[in-house]
């Protein structure tokens, strides 16, 4: 359900930055504030949907998200006008929020520590197999029959879904029990493990989920200026970008469940943590370099799947941190800075590439992964300095 819901929002993420004049749109910084409005709106909706599963079921909640998303979807491809598609960025982000915290509450009561990795994987994996259609099909109906007949035909999909969420969506409400009191709010945040995942979140959410995503279709048409000529048919750059990410989320859906499995090994998460932001920022600086575009293109697809597998392990790093009363609020929490990061993506990489360039704003990105890889192999090396201390 999540996954056909999801392809409207999808599309959008490679057919805006290409046709953003289409829809009356006058600037690429337009494109990232829609990209991005959607998961400013969740911020403060966060609490309030985790206190709004507490008076209906589940059920109820993931029908209305379905319902929404396909009002939202069906609208796409007839409304003219930033303010207008403001409005509908806006309503489409109360869905996600719907359709996330319902999902997040029922893995946190169906799991424990010996499988959690692998239901985070699995949820992400399955749900993104929306982003793979949207964006791959999306895309690529987009530049044979326009936006209209896409988005309505999404719009009309997401309508077929309404009996699935009814018929197989529990009727239970979510029983955790939210913080209420803001001095246990203030302790459960001075934990220091959860402050570091939660930078962590911000920076990968921020750099990756938001930034990198909202600017691949751009990043394309610069680096390659005519389009990509197959099998004697014009491919351009919001196909490709769709294509990209289409390979993405297939090799997500059979990837994610097998690396969050991974985790939950002896190993631990922080290891694969490390050597994942590594990765993303070793892959995040090659895309500036001028190498074959063939080549080009498997740099990019390479730092996609590894973003993939980065929200696994953060899913289910902050899932080992929640327990026991303090896991609504911790959940919101990670939710709410999740989208703060994604919401700031777009707008960064716009504004960045306004300013200092896109290769500058991508190098900047690369830069702070690094970082962030660097201060988790140290903290991990001191907290094992510290045990073997104690442990004489």
């Amino acid at each position: 359900m999540t996954a056909v819901s999801l392809f409207g929002d999808s599309m959008l993420y490679v057919v805006l930055p290409i046709h953003w004049k289409e829809v009356g749109l006058t600037s690429l910084i337009e494109v990232g504030i829609l990209l991005s409005a959607n998961r400013f709106i969740r911020l403060p909706l966060g609490p309030f949907i985790g206190w709004l599963y507490k008076k209906i079921s589940i059920r109820i909640g993931i029908f209305l998200a379905v319902l929404i998303a396909g009002i939202t979807t069906l609208l796409y491809g007839w409304v003219d006008g930033f303010y207008t598609w403001l409005i509908l960025r806006c309503i489409w982000g109360v869905a996600w929020s719907l359709f996330r915290l319902g999902s997040y509450f029922m893995i946190l009561e169906l799991s424990d520590d010996q499988n959690r990795g692998y239901f985070m994987g699995t949820y992400n994996g399955l749900y993104r197999i929306g982003s793979l259609v949207g964006m791959l099909a999306g895309a690529l109906c987009v530049e044979l029959f326009g936006l209209k007949v896409v988005a309505t035909t999404f719009g009309i999909l997401a309508f077929l879904v309404l009996p699935v969420a009814y018929k197989f969506v529990p009727l239970a409400k979510n029983e955790i029990q939210l913080e209420n009191t803001p001095v246990q709010k203030w302790k459960i945040l001075k934990n220091p493990a959860l402050q570091g995942t939660l930078l962590s979140v911000f920076l990968i959410a921020m750099c990756l989920e938001g930034m990198l995503t909202a600017t691949l279709s751009h990043l394309i048409e610069v680096h390659q200026k005519t389009s990509l000529m197959v099998f004697e048919l014009a491919v351009g750059a919001a196909t490709i970008a769709g294509a990209l990410q289409a390979i993405r989320w297939l090799l997500g859906s059979f990837m994610s469940p097998w690396f969050g499995k991974l985790t939950d090994s002896r190993w631990g998460r922080r290891p694969f943590l490390i050597g994942s932001l590594a990765l993303a920022s070793v892959f995040m600086a090659i895309s500036d370099l001028k190498i074959p575009f063939g080549v080009w293109l498997l740099d990019l697809l390479a730092l996609l799947i590894v973003s993939n597998i980065l929200t696994t392990i953060i899913d289910a790093l902050i899932s080992d941190i929640a327990n026991g009363a303090s896991r609504a609020f911790i959940v919101n929490t990670y939710v709410v800075i999740t989208d703060v990061g994604a919401s700031l993506g777009p707008m960064f990489g716009y504004i960045s590439e306004y300013y200092i360039g896109l290769s500058m704003t991508y190098w900047l990105s690369a830069a702070l992964l690094l970082m962030l890889s660097t201060t988790w192999l140290i903290t991990g090396k001191v907290k094992m300095r510290k045990n073997a201390f104690v442990s004489r």
